[in-house]
């Protein structure tokens, strides 16, 4: 189905809400006036106030709710609730959804699966309805299910994209079982993500995939707590001459068993929810985020290295990692951000078996509405020579963000995100396939500076847990592309 555009991007109707709200008259004249005058004044000054008043509450209600999607999704339907049963039993998109079941048997939609557990970050954006989920593999032939769901939704914008630099964002809400606890190349799989289609042209009808400018996407293996959700994020650059874009997002529990008693232990579930494609309408807060600016490795221009607070150590190296042996992140398929030069990480067969970090950091000026929020991206990625070898979970790298909050008078307080790798949590994934190797992975982070702030720090601790064991593979690992900015929204 086409949604078309045709209201200016939110981002900048902010902007006309904030400026007004602090505009402050030039000239003020003052002249005689009759008693009567005086009165019919005072009340045309209070009904105008008041009006004015109802408009700006009326817009700032409906421009900025209290969601957390930072920027407008121009994706309709997107918490998929135009779900209904048909007469057979089959769950399908009703006659006014704008999605498209791309299915591959009788329907890939088997149940309504909202009652597993949702982290608050997803409820703030959109309390879960209808949640589309299927199940394992139930035989074979074309009128079967193979446990996996594909919907798509096309939008045209109302202007091309001429900014080459103009950035998205876009994610989907992926749920598990939490029984993918046997990581072997071709079982139990529970995973799910989207892909982004970029066109020329206004008509979707003409769209295939291999006319798109450009195709981007995101998937990861599902690494949450059983029966409940995680968010494959991203963001990257729009093309440029862009005007229509196919949002496409996908769950599945497919895997090749090939032995019939093998078959009957596929019980995993996946779900889908809180879709989400916006146009970023805000520019990067931090100087050369991307490193791209950097003359040489390591250099890591408008940053301080080490952080100047708050971690104890730093003694790695930061090597700058070209690719990550399938040549998939920065220099290779991976597309949003394609072709940069840097992108600084850890390689074993270069520094070596260690423990130990090296820490970055930055500030920048805060100069928003208190109770703004901000939003703070980045991709990291992590893989050994070949994504089949066993060691999930053993070694690698991990993540500490600090987001650091200063005033007039010194800091204010901080926040600290420790992040993990994402692989499988179950028991048996254990020193198992590690089925995330060389996906990009993009955690999307909330800040919310407290009242007073003037400077945001963020802080980045990248930490590489790899004690030498007999079996253990060569791993590397690199961060890349860090974006700050305001949400345009006020927290809670």
């Amino acid at each position: 189905m086409e949604t078309v555009l045709s209201s200016v991007h939110q981002a900048r109707v902010y902007n006309v809400i904030w400026e007004s709200r602090f505009q402050v008259p030039r000239e003020v004249k003052v002249h005689r006036m009759r008693k009567s005058d005086v009165l019919v004044e005072f009340m045309s000054a209070r009904v105008r106030y008041h009006l004015l008043a109802i408009i700006l509450g009326l817009l700032s209600g409906l421009m900025m709710p209290q969601r957390l999607e930072a920027w407008t999704n121009i994706l309709k339907d997107p918490g998929f609730e135009k779900y209904r049963l048909d007469r057979r039993g089959f769950y399908r998109p009703g006659p006014d959804s704008k999605w498209v079941e791309v299915a591959m048997g009788r329907g890939s939609v088997q149940m309504d699966i909202n009652g597993w557990e949702a982290p608050e970050q997803m409820v703030r954006e959109r309390p879960l309805g209808f949640t589309p989920a299927t199940t394992g593999y139930e035989g074979e032939g074309p009128e079967q299910n193979t446990g996996r769901i594909i919907m798509q939704q096309d939008v045209v914008l109302p202007d091309a994209v001429s900014d080459k630099n103009q950035l998205y964002e876009a994610w989907v809400w992926l749920g598990g079982s939490g029984r993918d606890d046997d990581n072997n190349g071709d079982r139990e799989d529970e995973a799910g993500g989207w892909d982004v289609f970029f066109h020329s042209d206004g008509k979707p009808s003409a769209w295939t995939e291999a006319r798109a400018l450009e195709h981007h996407s995101m998937s990861k293996d599902f690494w949450g707590k059983p029966g409940s959700f995680v968010q494959v994020a991203g963001y990257g650059r729009i093309p440029a001459n862009t005007k229509g874009i196919r949002m496409r997002v996908w769950a599945s529990t497919w895997g090749q068993a090939g032995k019939t008693n093998e078959r009957a232990g596929f019980d995993t579930v996946v779900a889908l929810d809180n879709s989400h494609f916006a146009i970023i309408g805000a520019p990067n807060m931090l100087i050369n985020g991307d490193f791209e600016l950097d003359d040489r490795a390591g250099e890591f221009k408008g940053w301080q290295r080490p952080a100047a607070w708050p971690f104890p150590r730093n003694g790695l190296k930061p090597l700058d990692i070209r690719d990550v042996f399938g040549g998939n992140f920065d220099h290779g398929q991976y597309r949003p951000f394609y072709g940069g030069r840097r992108s600084y990480g850890y390689a074993t067969y270069l520094s070596g078996w260690i423990m130990d970090a090296f820490t970055f950091g930055q500030y920048a000026d805060y100069t928003y509405p208190d109770g703004t929020e901000l939003v703070l991206m980045f991709n990291w990625i992590q893989a050994t020579a070949n994504g089949g070898e066993r060691q999930l979970r053993l070694i690698g790298s991990k993540l500490e963000i600090v987001a650091e909050y200063a005033g007039s008078k010194g800091r204010l307080g901080a926040q600290s995100f420790w992040l993990d790798w994402p692989v499988p949590a179950g028991t048996g994934c254990v020193g198992r396939y590690d089925q995330n190797s060389g996906q990009p992975f993009c955690p999307r982070l909330i800040l919310n500076p407290p009242t007073g702030t003037n400077r945001v720090g963020v802080h980045v601790n990248f930490m590489v847990h790899a004690p030498y064991k007999d079996g253990f593979r060569l791993i590397n690992a690199a961060v890349d592309d860090f974006f700050l900015a305001p949400t345009g929204k006020p927290r809670k």
